[in-house]
């Protein structure tokens, strides 16, 4: 983003805007570091209102098309989901996550504040479901014990589903 100012830049709206987001990352990293050394328990919150779809990081094409609001046992999730060992529980802290969006997770739920459903598209070739947003959510809900698991999906390209999630229920 750039800020003109009489065709220059002004570079005190950069400093000043830097210098917010690496005092944000600080603290971030700080709760990081206290997370890490005593991660708290937390009980997952989701929020399946039809608001929350515009939370996630989805395109607007796929959200002007229709999304659909499903739930399902954690181990159906768990045999329905591409490769899910990448969100096991014991990759909590690991380097195949980004750690202060683990935090965030964490901290919201913490603060029982409801986190938007995960999304799902269909796999290339096979009958299972790739986490296109929630990557995070589904770590730290599966770290926690989570019992059922909110997720979303297109509303148009839903056939898949019960391959690959036969107990998903449409909420």
């Amino acid at each position: 983003m750039l800020y003109l100012v009489s065709d220059e830049l002004n570079i005190e709206v950069i400093l000043k805007e830097r210098a917010k987001l690496v005092e944000e990352w600080k603290i971030m990293d700080e709760l990081v570091l206290a997370y890490k050394s005593s991660t708290p328990k937390v009980n997952p919150i989701w929020d399946i209102s039809s608001n929350s779809i515009n939370f996630n990081d989805i395109s607007k094409e796929i959200l002007d098309s229709g999304m659909e609001i499903y739930t399902a046992s954690y181990d159906e999730v768990w045999a329905g989901i591409f490769e899910p060992s990448i969100y096991d529980k014991d990759t909590l802290w690991k380097n195949v996550h980004d750690s202060r969006k683990i935090a965030r997770a964490i901290k919201a739920w913490e603060e029982k504040k409801a986190l938007s459903p995960l999304f799902f598209v269909k796999h290339g070739s096979k009958d299972l479901a790739l986490v296109a947003d929630g990557k995070h959510r589904l770590t730290v809900a599966r770290y926690m014990g989570c019992n059922n698991i909110p997720f979303m999906i297109q509303s148009s390209a839903s056939s898949w589903l019960k391959k690959a999630i036969p107990s998903a229920i449409k909420i």
